[in-house]
């Protein structure tokens, strides 16, 4: 470990996901930046995933940490719980059924935040998207030249005409200034907390593959079409006052109306 990389916490939500666990954590731990620690938060689970969670912090007691909730609450609680447990300076997020799929992921990440906290400039870091199925036979590379957007973009992330980052680092600060995730939120809980940070910080490219999402079909994302659409309108109609000019209100918001009747029309 070179002594000067910064302590970064990996924050990982857990329920039930037994399957998929062990890679997830495997990738982390396989990361080329080294001076990072693990802190799983488990929503109770009522599958085996707590017996894994006890076997990786016996096996890497300096890097992987648990805590346990007594009752599910929920993945914007969850993370919350571990963000306000994390040691590290700096924070990033992997969801336990996903993978990093480069394994210079977080060092490509912590260089960029670094290089503009040398010139006194808080932003945050994010790599590419590689969606998988669950037998990860099919792997699809998300964003593209066209969707890919840096510097302040919270024009396309609030009305969702660009790759909407994930999974990605920062430092440790920059999530309590926001204001944290709505726990009130059961799903887009991390689209509010995107909005808000697009809001103040600039996002920049690394220009790798980072995370391997997998596409299950038993996640936050499988609840029906008119579900979704609803809580994207609730989130929306939160935060588009951040924005302050009327007139940029109304472009923003006829956009977001295009974006929504996308994606009825292709669904019906």
């Amino acid at each position: 470990m070179m002594n000067n990389e910064k302590l970064l916490s990996v924050i990982v939500a857990n329920y039930n996901n037994e399957s998929y666990l062990r890679e997830c954590l495997d990738s982390i731990l396989s990361q080329e930046y080294k001076n990072l620690e693990i802190v799983i938060c488990d929503d109770c689970s009522t599958d085996s995933s707590v017996n894994i969670i006890r076997e990786y912090e016996q096996s890497n007691p300096s890097q992987v940490r648990s805590i346990m909730n007594s009752c599910n609450k929920g993945v914007a609680a969850t993370r919350h719980e571990a963000i306000l447990s994390a040691n590290g300076e700096y924070i990033t997020t992997l969801d336990s059924d996903d993978y990093y799929a480069d394994q210079d992921k977080l060092v490509e990440e912590m260089e960029i935040v670094e290089f503009f906290e040398k010139k006194n400039r808080d932003i945050i870091a994010f790599s590419n998207i590689v969606l998988v199925k669950e037998d990860k036979n099919e792997k699809v590379v998300w964003g593209t030249p066209e969707t890919i957007k840096e510097g302040f973009i919270f024009n396309p992330i609030i009305t969702r005409s660009c790759m909407i980052p994930r999974d990605f680092t920062m430092r440790k600060s920059l999530y309590f200034e926001v204001g944290g995730y709505d726990t009130r939120f059961p799903i887009y809980e991390d689209w509010d907390l995107k909005i808000r940070l697009a809001h103040q910080y600039e996002f920049h490219f690394t220009g790798i593959n980072g995370t391997a999402y997998r596409r299950h079909g038993k996640g936050l994302s499988s609840p029906p079409i008119p579900v979704h659409i609803e809580w994207l309108r609730l989130i929306f109609n939160k935060n588009i006052g951040l924005e302050r000019n009327q007139a940029k209100q109304e472009v923003l918001t006829a956009r977001f109306n295009e974006f929504i009747a996308s994606l009825e029309a292709a669904h019906k």
